[in-house]
């Protein structure tokens, strides 16, 4: 649309000259034209030959380490570009070592090369890029502005407390938690016989014994195990106070991750619920190529990703495996608060696909009456259940007292620290 203007206006001047009767007036105008339409022409096809690469030597980091980026601009076409400036975004919080931009003159079929080293200081899910490029005529009445099409993600971990003593176990100091319900029973592990009755199965009845008395007896066995646990992270933006809530967020993923890599260690199955937004879902991978005529507009185009109204939750399923852990800190590298989702609803849907021999291990920032009553009813239902409140000093007196009627501890996490004194005492319980 700016460009209508460098007609319109021009257009105009020649009306006025030809009412006036001015030919010189006309010509410059005519010449002026000529300039004009000259500049747009060679701005517009020294940009559309160039093609631009990006390789990134790491996408998934710890915290503070670094990563190599290499981007490479090549031009394609037939005729030279006199100058041409690119320059590589990337988050403007990260250390870098190297040059991103460069200001070139680029011959037909050659190239050049952006070198840059990025130190990622914070938890999070950065996109690297676009490359933007800018270019002109040469009589410095056009400039061009263009985005290349490659945009690429880097994945950064959160921090991982390694934490010695903490297990689920309330007797042992490793190992898998017996749970209080005989609701399931293990049928490998005989605990006695008691007398029949009414509605036992046959397949329980303990023959030698029935025999040797002569009244039926059946056989009990001991309650199943809970192995591991389902971490439950609530990450709902409106759970959290405004002040402090970025840091407590951080807190609460941190708990989540350290716990998961600990259950794995331990040989115990490990998964992850939460209402928080995976960023990879809102992230545009392959971005359109932009134009436009000044920098900021630019710039404005590409500040942020779209934002997702998504209210499913993210879930990593519950299972043994080796690299249990390492996915779920992969998946909590890219969370974003969420705004679907509260942690009563999520876990009220989510209720029918919990592994039953797994303990719940909810990470909330509080505990209401109605998310305290929902708890135990899970525990009466069979589950182990142990809650991690998240730096709320207020708030631990209210939720312990909501929760002790129903034998489920809660453990106050004010700092990464505290995760290294936790007793394993009541875990699980």
């Amino acid at each position: 649309m700016k460009n209508i203007f460098w007609f319109l206006i021009p257009v105009a001047i020649i009306g006025l000259a030809f009412l006036f009767r001015s030919p010189y007036a006309a010509y410059s105008i005519y010449a002026f034209l000529l300039l004009v339409g000259v500049a747009n022409v060679s701005s517009l096809l020294w940009l559309s030959g160039l093609e631009c690469s990006r390789s990134i030597s790491r996408d998934v980091l710890r915290q503070g380490e670094e990563t190599e980026v290499d981007v490479t601009i090549e031009n394609t076409r037939g005729w030279p570009i006199p100058w041409i400036f690119v320059e590589d975004f990337h988050p403007r919080d990260f250390p870098r070592v190297g040059d991103n931009s460069r200001l070139a003159v680029l011959m037909p079929g050659q190239s050049i090369h952006l070198n840059y080293r990025l130190t990622c200081p914070r938890r999070g899910y950065h996109r690297i890029g676009p490359l933007m490029m800018e270019t002109g005529d040469l009589f410095g009445l056009q400039k061009r502005f263009k985005t290349g099409q490659q945009q690429d993600y880097i994945s950064v971990l959160p921090n991982i407390a390694y934490i010695e003593t903490f297990t689920l176990s309330a007797r042992r100091p490793q190992g898998p938690v017996r749970i209080a319900s005989r609701i399931y029973e293990d049928p490998s592990r005989l605990a006695g016989i008691r007398e029949y009755q009414p509605g036992d199965p046959l397949n329980r009845i303990h023959w030698k014994a029935s025999a040797r008395t002569g009244d039926l007896y059946t056989k009990t066995y001991e309650p199943a195990t809970v192995i591991g646990g389902t971490l439950l992270l609530d990450l709902h933006a409106n759970s959290y106070a405004p002040e402090g809530a970025e840091e407590r967020m951080e807190l609460a993923i941190t708990v989540t991750a350290s716990i998961a890599y600990l259950l794995q260690a331990s040989g115990e199955q490990v998964g992850m619920l939460t209402n928080a937004f995976d960023a990879a879902e809102v992230a545009k991978y392959e971005a359109d190529s932009q134009g436009a005529l000044s920098r900021q507009e630019l710039e404005d185009s590409v500040e942020s990703d779209g934002i997702s109204d998504a209210i499913w939750p993210l879930v990593v399923p519950t299972a043994k495996s080796s690299i249990q852990a390492r996915t779920i800190a992969e998946n909590l590298a890219r969370v974003v608060p969420g705004e679907g989702l509260d942690v009563e609803r999520l876990l009220f849907t989510q209720f029918h696909g919990l592994p039953r021999d797994a303990a719940i291990l909810p990470v909330v920032p509080q505990v209401t009456p109605r998310f305290a009553l929902l708890l135990a009813e899970m525990k009466a239902s069979g589950f182990a259940v142990s809650v991690f409140l998240i730096k709320d000093p207020k708030g631990y007196d209210e939720a312990a007292g909501l929760l002790a009627p129903h034998n489920i501890h809660v453990f106050h996490i004010e700092h990464e620290r505290h995760l290294h004194e936790l007793s394993p005492a009541r875990i699980g319980q």
